[in-house]
């Protein structure tokens, strides 16, 4: 029995504790203010997010305590009674101090409201996106599809056609071989989403092929286990395609034609060599080493894992090691290396959902609803590049790829069909340190500085408004006595 009262003691002891700091505004502010800064700290543009404007908003009251201390301490030293509020804050030092603070309030919020229309309306980019994709002389062609309000089969069928269709991509009774990012058992969109392949391969058997693999080489875990955890033993199982692990089986080897940048030939699997049609079908994510991870860097999981790996991994850290000796710190050179050894003839970009940030495993998920495909692959990674917010001409790959001959990376020659680019610019923060392979006019004003503004905006704009009515009603009384003093 005491043991419950005590426990009920201390319950609403707990209460009342909770409830009386609850109640203080500086406590309040403070936390908000951490809070604030927890939370935007490694990712700034979440401060456009609801419950981060609030916590801004509420932060202030942890920023104007100590102005009120302040003025209270500077009130003593002048003299000023302060045992009566009443009397200081009616007095004639305070109504002086209030309106100066108000007018400048008044002229901070119009002065940074002018600002932020300036900065608003500087940074809209349709016009800077036209200018850099507009068609000069058409070399390549890829096509956007946005997938909204259709079913996944149609648009990507869509988008197909837009390149000419499935007859002029893959002859009847082709062997065709499907490519995903499956690099490891990882949940879309850090993997290409099982239900686009399954789609392409029912829209590749309207051509009879004679075989259809969906083949990978994952470069984390094993790429049986990561297929099975991920749908695709569905998929086959539905479809007829057959799995292939790319890491392991019958292994050639294969030439990089006119040799290469980091390597002059590569071991693959012996069904790389066999394909008729080889499609590359990526996830659409930024990438903390190569930049951008499309179509062309999907190329990765073709290297056989056996050869390429560490003792024991059926990863590619050959790969990496080979570029760093070459000092390829983006992994241009390997990349372009195996597109060439490997040619693409469609790269399909699963853009539905997109990562950003600090991919490709650990970034923020963009949802986007687009197809983007091609047969020029280094054009259909300069489109869906530009998408993101990257500079197609800055990006290694997309160089590299566009030196060797392997397509182009320049806007002008590259004819978009279906969506236009400007419709769908979508700018993606980058990894860390990939900055500078953004596009130089979206970052004149960040979305972080609109969102600073805005919220200091409303923050001057509140204050003014609350100034202003407080004041007038301490100070309206005052003022209906000195009237009615007058009169008498």
């Amino acid at each position: 029995m005491k043991q419950t009262v005590s426990l009920k003691n201390a319950n609403n002891a707990l209460k009342q504790f909770i409830k009386k700091l609850t109640k203080n505004t500086y406590v309040i502010g403070i936390v908000s203010l951490l809070w604030f800064l927890y939370r935007t700290g490694t990712k700034p543009s979440r401060a456009a997010y609801p419950c981060q404007k609030a916590a801004a908003l509420t932060s202030y009251n942890f920023l104007i305590f100590p102005i009120i201390c302040f003025l209270s301490k500077a009130a003593d030293k002048m003299g000023l009674n302060l045992s009566r509020p009443a009397n200081f804050l009616k007095s004639k030092l305070t109504e002086r101090v209030t309106l100066a603070i108000l007018i400048v309030l008044a002229s901070s919020s119009v002065l940074l409201y002018g600002v932020l229309l300036y900065v608003n309306f500087s940074s809209d980019v349709s016009s800077l996106v036209k200018q850099r994709t507009s068609l000069n002389e058409k070399l390549a062609t890829v096509s956007i599809v946005s997938v909204e309000e259709k079913s996944l089969e149609t648009a990507l069928e869509e988008a197909i056609d837009y390149l000419g269709g499935i007859e002029s991509i893959v002859p009847e009774g082709a062997k065709v071989l499907i490519k995903p990012n499956l690099v490891r058992n990882q949940a879309p969109p850090d993997t290409t989403p099982p239900d686009i392949v399954e789609a392409l391969v029912n829209i590749i058997k309207k051509r009879n092929p004679s075989i259809i693999w969906i083949a990978e080489g994952s470069g984390e875990q094993i790429t049986m286990n990561n297929f099975r955890a991920l749908g695709y033993f569905e998929v086959a199982e539905r479809t007829g395609a057959i799995l292939v692990d790319l890491n392991y089986g019958e292994l050639v080897e294969v030439p990089v034609e006119g040799g290469g940048f980091v390597f002059d030939s590569f071991t693959f699997n012996k069904v790389l060599t066999e394909a008729d049609v080889f499609i590359s079908i990526p996830a659409m994510k930024t990438h903390y080493t190569a930049v951008v991870t499309l179509g062309m860097k999907n190329l990765v999981g073709i290297a056989a894992g056996a050869v390429y790996g560490r003792p024991g991994w059926a990863n590619k850290w050959g790969l990496h090691e080979a570029a760093a000796e070459r000092n390829d710190v983006y992994l241009g050179g390997v990349i372009t290396d195996l597109c060439t050894a490997r040619r693409i003839n469609l790269t399909i970009i699963d853009g539905r959902v997109a990562m950003e940030g600090e991919g490709p495993h650990d970034g923020t998920p963009v949802n986007l609803g687009l197809i983007i495909a091609g047969r020029d692959p280094v054009a259909t990674d300069s489109v869906a590049s530009f998408i993101m917010g990257f500079d197609p001409e800055k990006i290694p790959t997309l160089i590299r790829g566009n030196q060797k001959r392997l397509g182009t990376n320049n806007l002008h020659n590259i004819e978009v069909k279906g969506e236009s680019i400007e419709q769908v610019f979508h700018p993606f923060q980058c990894a860390t340190g990939h900055e500078n392979f953004q596009l130089s006019f979206i970052n004149i004003f960040p979305p972080q500085l609109k969102t600073t503004l805005t919220i200091a905006t409303v923050i001057l704009f509140s204050s003014t408004v609350s100034l202003a009515l407080i004041r007038r009603k301490i100070f309206a009384s005052r003022q209906v006595k000195t009237e009615s003093l007058q009169s008498s």
